[in-house]
């Protein structure tokens, strides 16, 4: 088992047991569409500066790569293809948002008595950063990033101040995602005038019916320029990409952080076989990588077989 802690491992422990005694070596071959996007953002954020290269397009391109390389949790997608590609689009245009063209790489800190970070920090060093992809934000879900290991265990570790970069991409339904990252609305009379909401009266008031509902993936006469230019102007881009900043926490608070981290890690370090399942966790609040393992008859491991990949073999592929 690596010895490697990380704020992943240390969520996953919380959640169950089992959970985080697997993940530390095993992860599921397949992804979720969100996953996939997520991974697509890293790379963007993290590959090397470059004045050919589009950023967007990379995203896009990581997304169908990813793809066909890992696949999309199929139970969920029986037809993927426009899944991944209404989830390409997506990944483009964030990417294009938080990175520009001549925007340096992002930057991890150097691993501190074996944290392997998974926050970037910042080019001053002033603080930590991390991107945050959530399907809607609300009080309830900031106070949760707030304390959750990605912040609060990074920043005891780093004794850094951490900012959010909050991306909201909306809820999935049958794959898509309804936001302005993909969708909007053209005007009736055939103008191709690109609309996100009215700019008058309240800033709910819709559209009505007259005006066609459109998907970013079928409009690629559109440029994303274009289509970002409108979300500006239409005064919707604030609502679904801004920071939360979370101030650094008294010295006392991130010692004891960082000694339940440091006892929680120990714990499992130790820990030779499997522990029981937490069963009213397996679903809730997002379903476990591993429940299908946990609720077989007899119990199964993690192995290639039942579509896992060893964690190893997943950063190799990086590479």
């Amino acid at each position: 088992m690596s010895k490697l802690s990380t704020a992943a491992q240390l969520t996953a422990l919380e959640r169950c047991s089992r959970s985080g005694y697997w993940q530390s070596s095993w992860r599921l071959l397949r992804l979720s569409s969100s996953e996939m996007v997520a991974e697509a953002i890293r790379t963007v954020l993290e590959a090397p500066a470059s004045d050919e290269r589009d950023w967007g397009e990379y995203a896009g391109d990581t997304v169908m790569q990813l793809a066909e390389d890992r696949g999309l949790v199929e139970e969920r997608h029986p037809n993927p293809y426009p899944c991944v590609l209404h989830h390409a689009c997506l990944s483009d245009i964030i990417a294009s948002v938080l990175r520009k063209k001549d925007d340096p790489a992002w930057v991890k800190p150097d691993p501190v008595d074996g944290w392997e970070s998974s926050a970037y920090l910042a080019p001053d060093g002033s603080h930590l950063r991390r991107v945050v992809l959530a399907s809607h934000w609300s009080d309830e879900r900031q106070f949760s990033e707030r304390n959750a290991w990605g912040t609060l265990g990074e920043m005891a570790v780093y004794k850094l101040p951490v900012k959010l970069a909050v991306i909201i991409i909306g809820q999935e339904v049958n794959g898509l995602r309804s936001t302005p990252w993909t969708t909007g609305f053209l005007h009736p009379s055939g103008n191709q005038k690109l609309r996100f909401r009215k700019r008058s009266k309240t800033r709910n008031e819709v559209f009505s019916s007259k005006w066609f509902k459109i998907k970013r993936e079928e409009h690629a006469e559109i440029s994303r320029d274009k289509w970002l230019d409108e979300m500006l102007a239409d005064d919707v881009l604030s609502d679904i990409c801004f920071p939360v900043e979370i101030p650094l926490q008294p010295k006392r608070q991130l010692q004891r952080v960082q000694d339940i981290a440091k006892r929680k890690l120990h714990e499992l370090y130790l820990t030779r076989m499997a522990p029981d399942p937490q069963l009213s966790t397996c679903d809730w609040p997002t379903p476990c990588v591993f429940r299908k393992l946990c609720r077989a008859v007899p119990e199964r491991e993690p192995a290639t077989m039942f579509g896992y990949q060893r964690l190893s073999e997943i950063r190799t592929s990086r590479d």
